[in-house]
C-alpha cells in the first residue's frame, strides 16, 4: 500500500511540475511576441549595430575647435561657441541591408548624459554632416561612395552637438538611436 501511495504521489508531482513549466514557457512567449521593441545597449563605439535593415557604427566622437583647419570644416556654418560649450562630433556610418527597399533614418539622435540630461543634434550645413530624416537608398550606404564625408579624413557622416562642458564629464556618455527593433544606445568616448 505504501509503494502504490508513493508512485501516485511521484506521478502527481511530475504532472504539477510539468503543467507549471508549461505554464512558465507559455507566460514567456506571450511577453516576448508582445514586445517587439527591445532596447539595445552595452554597445561601444566601433561595434555596429542593427536597427531593422539599418546597420549603424559609430566610428568614434570627440570635441571639435573651430580654430582648427580640419575642424573648421566640421563647423562651417556654425559660429564660435559660447564659454563653457563645446561643440561634439559623432562620427558615423549607417549600411542600408535591406537590397529590396530603401529606408528612412530617424529625425533626430539624442546624446543623454549619465544625470539624465539630454542633447539634441543640431542642424548643419557642413558637407560632413549627416542629415536626420533622410533616406538610406537599397543596399546604400551613408555617407555615400565618393561623397565628401566618405573621402574625407574621417571617411563617416557626423552628427554635431553643442554640450555644456559639465555635461560633457557626465559619464557613460550615450548616443540614443530610435528605430525599427530598437532603440539602441551606443557610449561614446568623450
Amino acid at each position: 500500500m505504501a509503494t502504490t501511495l508513493n508512485s501516485k504521489f511521484k506521478d502527481n508531482w511530475l504532472k504539477a511540475a510539468l503543467m507549471a513549466a508549461v505554464v512558465l514557457v507559455s507566460a514567456f512567449a506571450l511577453t516576448a511576441c508582445g514586445n517587439s521593441e527591445e532596447e539595445k545597449t552595452g554597445i561601444v563605439e566601433g561595434e555596429p549595430v542593427h536597427l531593422g535593415p539599418l546597420e549603424y557604427n559609430v566610428l568614434f566622437t570627440r570635441p571639435l575647435n573651430k580654430s582648427d583647419v580640419e575642424d573648421s570644416q566640421y563647423l562651417a556654418d556654425q559660429p564660435f561657441p559660447k564659454p563653457g560649450t563645446t561643440y561634439i562630433g559623432v562620427f558615423v556610418k549607417i549600411e542600408n541591408t535591406d537590397e529590396d527597399e530603401a529606408h528612412r533614418l530617424p529625425e533626430g539622435f539624442k546624446i543623454i548624459t549619465t544625470t539624465g540630461k539630454s542633447f539634441e543634434n543640431i542642424p548643419s550645413e557642413s558637407a560632413y554632416v549627416l542629415q536626420p530624416g533622410s533616406e538610406v537608398p537599397k543596399g546604400g550606404n551613408v555617407p555615400e561612395l565618393d561623397s565628401t564625408p566618405q573621402v574625407g579624413p574621417i571617411q563617416a557622416s557626423m552628427l554635431l552637438y553643442l554640450m555644456d562642458d559639465p555635461s560633457i564629464e557626465e559619464r557613460p556618455v550615450e548616443l540614443h538611436i530610435e528605430g525599427e527593433d530598437g532603440p539602441a544606445t551606443v557610449e561614446l568616448d568623450l
